[in-house]
């Protein structure tokens, strides 16, 4: 429909991560056009997207899991958003696979005891959202990467994502606020509507205690990359000392075993510190309050679990597809 819409040029580019399921013997013979990326060996997301990235021969970057589905219209509404030059990149409304119970939306992030929270979503609220969505005035503070389009222009900037973060986690909300950091935008399209088999890959590979101990190390790597202020960084470090004391009391081993890995690639981290240092020109603190007085002002609705979307919007219950 985008292609047809628009008259621009398109190309859909998959990248096998090493799988093992014959995927390009399957795809080539029903979809021709499709251009496939073999890897040998899988190397987890960050990596793959990259080397996706490497092939792109147009302006926008569309990124979608294996476990996405999505509306006919849904290029149409988010690549309207990069006319506006400081858009990096625009995400979308997307609902659970079996049921039509909102799961994603606009995310909500703040900073509080040393760390960034961001894994809260918000959507427009229905009475006042005319004006907002069509202004293309929501902001996100990070791009899902299952389901996100990016400037190219300004993934190459950056670098896309940042491979220490390998094979998965953080990595789409590290390369979002280093983009705020640059002085861009994230926006939140409420009508490119998706709908998402969580975590369907990871599950079926990991076992939930070390991908648990590699999202706590990606989230430790991502703090120590990417906070410059110092009052910011003063409350990370205060908290990180207090869970190095604590967290044995509670035996969570996993803790100090992400924290191990994560001090293995230290010099590493701190050369990609030193890099974003030189490149942002927006503090943490001009950031967290640009998102603050986004979701004090916008017309949003808050959810902080799938209770509370079941609760407010009991309708779900008996919804399935």
């Amino acid at each position: 429909m985008y292609e047809h819409e628009t008259g621009s040029e398109t190309e859909i580019l998959v990248v096998d991560d090493g799988s093992e399921d014959n995927t390009g013997s399957q795809l080539i013979p029903q979809f021709p056009k499709i251009r496939l990326i073999l890897r040998q060996k899988n190397a987890g997301f960050a990596i793959a997207c990259n080397t996706g990235f490497s092939q792109c021969r147009f302006p926008l970057v569309a990124l979608l899991n294996n476990d996405v589905w999505i509306s006919k219209d849904y290029f149409l509404h988010q690549a309207s958003h990069f006319q506006n030059p400081r858009v990096f990149a625009v995400t979308a409304k997307v609902f659970e696979w079996e049921q039509s119970v909102f799961g994603t939306g606009g995310k909500f992030a703040h900073f509080r005891k040393g760390f960034w929270s961001v894994y809260f979503n918000y959507d427009v609220n229905t009475s006042d959202q005319s004006i907002w969505v069509e202004d293309q005035k929501l902001l996100s503070a990070y791009g899902v990467g299952g389901f996100s389009t990016y400037s190219k222009v300004k993934l190459k900037k950056l670098g896309g994502f940042n491979e220490l973060l390998s094979p998965f986690h953080w990595e789409d909300i590290d390369l979002s606020y280093r983009g705020w950091k640059r002085g861009w935008e994230i926006h939140y399209e409420p009508r490119s509507i998706a709908r998402h088999r969580t975590s369907a890959t990871i599950n079926t590979r990991y076992r939930k205690k070390l991908v648990r101990e590699i999202a706590t190390r990606n989230r430790l790597l991502f703090h120590w990359i990417n906070l410059h202020s110092p009052t910011f960084l003063a409350r990370h470090l205060l908290m990180f000392c207090v869970l190095l004391f604590t967290r044995i009391l509670v035996l969570d081993f996993s803790f100090y075993r992400a924290c191990f890995q994560a001090l293995r690639v230290f010099p590493i981290a701190l050369n990609c510190r030193r890099e974003e240092k030189i490149q942002a020109i927006k503090s943490d603190i001009e950031v967290s309050n640009q998102l603050k007085h986004f979701y004090n002002s916008a017309p949003i609705e808050m959810y902080y679990n799938r209770r509370e979307v079941i609760r407010k919007h009991p309708e779900f219950k008996e919804n399935k597809t």
